[in-house]
């Protein structure tokens, strides 16, 4: 008699041979988003395309896909996807009941790819602004405006007693104050905003860098980079099932010359004409992206 123990190893690895046959046979392909879901809200419908490739190279015509969406083990539901478009596109809408972050996989052929985690977000509710009054607080306790006020001040006197008694030193003097204010209330109002721009321009590189790594990771995984090169930047081997065929770069410590990965992935066989990398008609937006999440640390 077999023990359980015995039994569960047997049947673990028969699994694992059911999984990789297909493989070693050649029937893996790759399924490659057309772009990353952006925008969905609760209740909307929405359009996913992508494209199913034997080997990245060659698209397969006449499959059904089933896209599987889960939120949790109570909010789950499958589409099944039609072929649209050229040979081997599928198109499927999807509606999502809740709002949240929703897991969701591509089934197609022998492969089942998961994709990015797609935010779903509730309908949107117009917001009134409030009257923004910090910049009226700052100007009012600032000490240019003290200042500028008292110039102010002492300027309108001087002024009277130049009219009155024709002086020309209460003139200069009214002059010279009028000047003075006016001067400290351009300061006064003129700095803080050029030093708010300049804050909010340096953060805004620093956001903007660190969205475009993040984007070029979800880019990775939706356009099918995951199937064939490993990158533990991306996921591990537990998240994403990556087949690593011949001549297919670990790109987890990889780095290159970003004109060098711009051409590669524009066009693949630029840089080697036996290239067995797919042409995925990538935009100039998702060739940076993904080249910054390739070279990122």
């Amino acid at each position: 008699m077999f023990s359980k123990t015995k039994l569960a190893i047997g049947f673990a690895l028969l699994l694992a041979l059911i999984f990789t046959i297909p493989v070693f046979a050649g029937g893996w392909a790759v399924i490659t988003l057309d772009e990353l879901p952006t925008d969905v809200v609760v209740g909307e419908e929405f359009t996913v395309g992508f494209m199913v490739l034997q080997h990245g190279k060659t698209p397969m015509t006449d499959l059904s896909p089933i896209i599987i969406a889960n939120l949790n083990k109570d909010s789950h539901f499958k589409v099944i996807a039609k072929e649209e478009g050229k040979p081997g596109h599928y198109t499927a809408t999807l509606t999502f009941p809740k709002e949240g972050e929703w897991n969701w996989t591509i089934e197609a052929f022998s492969m089942q790819q998961k994709m990015p985690t797609l935010i779903v977000s509730a309908p949107s509710v117009a917001v009134v602004s409030e009257p923004v009054t910090e910049s009226i607080t700052q100007i009012s306790t600032s000490p240019n405006f003290v200042i500028a006020i008292a110039a102010f001040v002492i300027g309108l006197v001087s002024l009277f007693f130049a009219v009155q008694r024709k002086s020309k030193l209460a003139a200069s003097i009214t002059a010279l104050c009028l000047m003075i204010g006016l001067a400290l209330t351009i300061a006064g109002t003129s700095v803080p905003a050029v030093e708010a721009q300049s804050e909010s321009s340096s953060s805004e590189v620093i956001e903007s860098s660190v969205s475009q790594v993040e984007y070029g990771r979800d880019l990775f995984i939706a356009k099918g980079c995951i199937t064939c090169h490993y990158n533990s930047k991306a996921a591990s081997h537990s998240e994403y099932w990556t087949i690593e065929p011949t001549g297919a770069t670990n790109l987890s410590n990889f780095s290159a010359d970003p004109l060098i990965l711009e051409m590669r992935l524009k066009d693949p066989t630029s840089v080697n004409s036996n290239s067995q990398m797919p042409q995925l008609d990538l935009t100039s937006d998702e060739i940076q992206a993904l080249i910054a999440f390739i070279n990122s640390k």
